[in-house]
């Protein structure tokens, strides 16, 4: 305990001595975290760019090392000439900027006006969200983002069925019904970025991160609500080393103190990452996290300073505690194949026992999953053309855990892959970008064994308790009600303003979801006008 106070002490201080000796510039985050219109991907993946690109939100400071990032997100684009007037702005740049020599600060609309048709109940959907983002920078070592979005939804058949009974809007937070079908809904985020040295970074806020290649992760990923988090980074040459703790809430709240002040039930994780480019095209990463509970089986517990060592094994440490807590460990690989093809992929482990994985008794605790896919940006030589596929698979029960408090999950979603665990899927997309024009298609093919049954688990749904497992062996994927997923979602879009993705877009989308007991269809069409800045799923 002693060595952990003295631990602190030691980073407190030396944050404190770099804020005032240090000369490097703050560390400006992407916000660009909609992959569709993400307008960095081709560049950073490129060989030789010596890019982190599987720590996501990405830094703006290092992609402009690699070339002009206003050439980026304007892509040919007439870009402003910073003296538009207010309503040029709105579709040109910032609608709002103050910058001097200190302070930088900028200010931006985000919107969501949307209405659709859902042919299968004859159901009229919409959204409306409205609110804003403020981002800047306050003198040489801090950048600042905060935002705020108030919503209102009437969702298609199976996405209010995920609201109804998860009681959170995906990715977005806790509604409150205003009708039968009629969601209210509200969220904001927000974190300061502090550079005490050029080679490293400090953030604190209240966010999403993503760690992986691909659309989805297996390691953490961002489908779930935003979460209050202090993030360490350093980056020396080809090597990318990360340390953050966080705080997640289970929404369960005990039945004996359930009341209308009664708190959701806290946990903490504490995650390590470290990547390395090896050469000009490969790129390896080792990822560890661990949950536990504010309060376990031996009482109050809050904070493990167990955890605070930033350069530790935490396999060792939890055994040392005589720990109850969840530990996933896993890694993530990526080689650029010539100029315009990454090969990816990522595996998962929650438990690892030598002759259990090799005895082929199927035994409940091989938690493991994996995921492998392939990026091709200008396919067939043709200039912003973009294909992806990938493929992930994870054994049921992974992400669980024995206390249900302690899965790898954050205001009752999934801290990894939204199907959970005990699935096959497949998902790909093909878009092709010409001037403001964006032309998008996904198509996902899913497997995945249902919990049906509250008594049991079958190793899907990770806020069940792995106990009420049936049996010790011969579990396998799809167990439980084995249930096929079809999903097919196709848009067009027009871009009014690259700084904030203001777009015109129209889409269609196909659902189809069958197992022995039901099957839900759903048959959409929907228009939009929105700004398309954050990455929320709809695609499960």
């Amino acid at each position: 305990m002693k060595m952990n106070k003295y631990a602190l002490y030691i980073i407190l201080t030396f944050v404190c001595y770099s804020f005032f000796y240090s000369n490097s510039n703050a560390q400006q985050i992407s916000y660009y975290n909609n992959e569709t219109y993400n307008p960095f991907s081709k560049t950073i993946y490129k060989p030789g760019t010596n890019f982190h690109t599987s720590v996501k939100p990405y830094s703006i400071n290092k992609i402009s090392q690699l070339t002009n990032v206003d050439s980026l997100i304007y892509d040919g684009m007439k870009m402003p000439l910073g003296n538009e007037n207010f309503w040029k702005r709105i579709f040109k740049d910032h609608l709002l900027k103050w910058e001097n020599k200190d302070v930088s600060i900028r200010i931006n609309p985000l919107f969501n006006l949307e209405a659709g048709k859902e042919n299968e109940e004859g159901q009229n959907t919409w959204t409306n969200t409205r609110g804003f983002f403020i981002e800047g920078n306050i003198g040489k070592h801090f950048y600042f983002y905060t935002d705020v979005l108030e919503n209102q939804a009437v969702f298609p058949n199976y996405y209010d069925s995920f609201v109804q009974d998860r009681k959170v809007v995906p990715g977005q937070g806790k509604t409150r019904n205003l009708g039968e079908r009629t969601h209210d809904y509200a969220q904001s985020t927000g974190y300061i970025s502090f550079n005490p040295a050029q080679w490293f970074n400090i953030q604190l806020g209240q966010g999403k991160n993503f760690i992986g290649d691909g659309h989805r992760s297996l390691l953490l990923s961002d489908v779930s609500y935003s979460y209050p988090y202090l993030k360490f980074s350093a980056e020396f040459n080809k090597a990318h080393y990360m340390v953050m703790w966080g705080q997640h809430r289970d929404l369960n709240i005990d039945s004996k103190l359930e009341s209308n002040d009664a708190r959701y039930l806290d946990k903490y994780s504490a995650t390590h990452y470290l990547t390395i480019n090896v050469g000009n095209r490969l790129s390896v990463g080792l990822f560890e996290s661990v949950i536990w509970a504010a309060q376990d089986t031996m009482g109050q517990r809050n904070f493990d300073w167990a955890y605070l060592n930033p350069i530790i094994f935490y396999r060792p440490v939890e055994y040392s505690i005589g720990s109850p807590d969840n530990m996933t460990m896993g890694a993530n690989l990526k080689y650029t194949i010539g100029k315009h093809n990454v090969l990816y992929g990522q595996f998962v482990m929650g438990e690892f026992k030598m002759d259990e994985v090799f005895s082929g008794n199927k035994w409940w605790a091989n938690k493991q999953g994996f995921q492998l896919g392939l990026k091709c940006f200008d396919l067939f030589a043709i200039k912003n053309l973009y294909f992806q596929t990938e493929y992930n698979q994870v054994r049921p029960y992974t992400y669980s855990h024995r206390e249900v408090i302690t899965n790898y999950g954050h205001y009752n979603q999934e801290l990894a892959h939204p199907l959970g665990a005990n699935f096959r899927e497949s998902v790909s997309f093909l878009r092709y970008k010409t001037k403001r024009w964006l032309f998008s298609a996904e198509l996902m093919y899913a497997m995945y064994g249902k919990d049906f049954d509250d008594e049991v688990s079958y190793g899907g749904n990770i806020y069940q308790n792995n106990n009420k497992r049936p049996g010790d062996y011969n579990h396998e994927i799809g167990q439980g009600l084995k249930t096929n997923l079809i999903y097919l979602d196709a848009s067009i879009s027009y871009l009014i303003n690259p700084r904030n993705n203001f777009n015109i877009a129209v889409g269609s989308r196909l659902r189809k979801e069958k197992n022995d007991l039901e099957e839900n269809n759903t048959q959409m069409l929907w228009f939009a006008l929105r700004t398309s800045i954050k990455s929320l799923y709809t695609d499960f």
